[in-house]
């Protein structure tokens, strides 16, 4: 074993930018630590160093400093509570952070349980009685027995990461700003006309939805009487079954077992059954989606709330679950002549010059009980457009 010498093992105090600046490395959860101190007045700090101690007792810890006024003015209370700061609480966090005389001035709060100010908007709360206050150097250790505890909005937390704040974000939830982007982008402008054309003829939306990594990213619309389209701009859909699959069909096999992958446990359709699809979508040139037997209204919210990237990872699962629940309306249709099919969109490939899916056309708000006839027509239309918009990017 290799000796290590005294000089080794002194603690590196000497310099505290370099403390400050290692241990800046690590981010932090933001937190509004309040109470009621003893002169009746509403009190409360900004603590970075809030932790879970232990579930049984149940205790939590924070660490102010020594010299913090705030604190000698806190622990006169008889209880505080911890609110954990939401994302979009910043402003809130840097109040309370200042020196401005009274904080909780035109703020909305009510009383936590045992009486300390809960703030509107925070992501949970945490009440608590003082279990023990500990010397730590130039900061307390306060111990606190947690008496109850409540989520009050599930989204994203404030964070605090070397001087600056911050939200969470999976890497799920990041479309990549790179080069897929930035051609999509100049190839569906430069078919825009096109797509104002198709737009106009046929009377309903048209989207056009660039590739990107694992996602599809609506970056430009034109409607024939959906003048509200403009809404979906910048919309984020995941490449995980059902989503995407028209993206996949002209794929190699390794690509598409990963797409196969994302599928959740719960999807009612099995590998085999998607493989299927994406060979009638090959064969068919284009893809078609029914509505289905679930809310639309529910599937745009789930849409909306992944494009915003504010939700936390238990939300991120229930967003996918809910897109899951769609995969029946992609089953491939066989359309009968003299049947009318309840239609919820086409979709149609452009293609670059590589031969690979650079662009998806998605044409909805059709006549609702469309004929088959009516519908191969539709699908012909949008694929001529798409070639036309190919054909701009090979020029």
């Amino acid at each position: 074993m290799t000796e290590i010498s005294m000089e080794q093992q002194r603690p590196l105090t000497s310099d505290p930018m370099v403390f400050r600046n290692v241990l800046g490395h690590f981010p932090t959860g933001v937190v509004l630590i309040t109470g009621m101190a003893e002169d009746g007045e509403p009190v409360g700090m900004i603590v970075g160093s809030f932790t879970s101690v232990s579930l049984d007792p149940p205790l939590v810890a924070f660490l102010p400093t020594v010299a913090s006024q705030t604190f000698s003015k806190l622990r006169t209370a008889g209880s505080f509570c911890v609110n954990v700061l939401a994302a979009d609480q910043e402003d809130l966090c840097r109040r309370f952070a200042g020196k401005s005389a009274d904080k909780f001035d035109g703020l909305s709060w009510r009383p936590s349980p045992l009486g300390a100010p809960v703030l509107d908007g925070v992501v949970a709360y945490i009440d608590c009685t003082f279990d023990s206050i500990n010397d730590a150097g130039d900061h307390y250790i306060v111990l606190g027995a947690v008496h109850e505890l409540q989520v009050c909005s599930p989204v994203a937390p404030l964070l605090f990461f070397q001087g600056g704040y911050g939200r969470f974000a999976p890497m799920s939830l990041s479309a990549p700003f790179d080069a897929d982007l930035i051609a999509g982008v100049r190839l569906a402008e430069r078919g825009r006309n096109e797509m104002e054309r198709l737009a106009a003829e046929l009377g309903a939306e048209c989207t056009a939805m660039a590739v990107i990594s694992d996602q599809l990213a609506v970056i430009v619309a034109a409607a024939g009487t959906a003048p509200e389209q403009d809404d979906r701009l910048g919309e984020r859909i995941p490449l995980m079954p059902p989503m995407g699959e028209l993206c996949l069909a002209w794929e190699d096999p390794k690509t598409i077992d990963r797409w196969l992958s994302r599928a959740l446990p719960s999807d009612e359709c099995t590998p085999d059954e998607y493989r299927g699809r994406l060979e009638a979508v090959r064969q068919r040139g284009w893809s078609i989606t029914m509505r289905g037997g679930y809310r639309d209204e529910q599937v745009f919210e789930a849409l909306r709330e992944y494009s915003a990237g504010t939700y936390t990872p238990a939300q991120e699962r229930e967003i996918r679950e809910i897109i899951s629940r769609t995969s029946n309306s992609y089953a491939p249709v066989q359309l009968e002549e003299g049947r009318t099919y309840d239609v919820d969109s086409l979709l149609a490939p452009v293609f670059d010059a590589a031969g690979k899916v650079r662009l998806v056309l998605r044409v909805a708000n059709l006549p609702r009980n469309a004929e088959a006839s009516r519908i191969q027509a539709l699908a012909q239309e949008m694929q001529a457009a798409a070639q036309a918009i190919g054909a701009v990017a090979d020029a």
